[in-house]
């Protein structure tokens, strides 16, 4: 590639939003911070999503096949902080969350604008991170108001 440094500062300037993806398979369960997801089509409705190869939350996408985005609003701040660190050991990511159920067990984040429920329709191999193409099931507007809109200063990095 020709100067990666201008292709990873003009790259950061696709914005994206900001969203927590959350999946369930059995007993297991976890949600991530997400900023790659895109609508990808109008009938039937579906969305795309990509996840680093290393997140555990991918394995738990593939094997339950669902997942759940969270829209996260300009106002979210606390809600987006509480994905950025671990949970401690014994507590689930979810501690001290309102949330409810969706498809496949997986969590809807009631602070969350809105949430897309979503079957795995597709998925490809992009290098560093696997894209899935999710059917949309089911979603619904929470508290409503303007999403949040994440730029990078560098595209080769979160």
């Amino acid at each position: 590639m020709k100067n990666k440094k201008q292709v990873g500062k003009a790259l950061g300037r696709v914005p994206s939003g900001l969203f927590i993806l959350t999946t369930k398979f059995e007993d297991k369960e976890d949600a991530v911070l997400a900023s790659w997801v895109n609508q990808c089509g109008f009938d039937p409705p579906a969305l795309t999503v990509s996840l680093g190869v290393a997140r555990p939350a991918r394995l738990l996408v593939e094997a339950s096949g669902v997942f759940i985005i969270n829209v996260l609003g300009k106002e979210n701040n606390e809600l987006m902080k509480h994905f950025f660190k671990s949970p401690e050991p014994g507590q689930s990511v979810f501690e001290g969350l309102k949330t409810t159920a969706g498809i496949g067990g997986a969590r809807i984040l009631k602070d969350a604008v809105s949430y897309l429920e979503c079957e795995v329709v597709d998925q490809a191999n992009t290098g560093d991170h696997i894209l899935y193409i999710g059917e949309i099931t089911g979603g619904k507007t929470l508290k409503g108001g303007d999403p949040a809109v994440h730029i990078r200063d560098n595209g080769f990095n979160y």
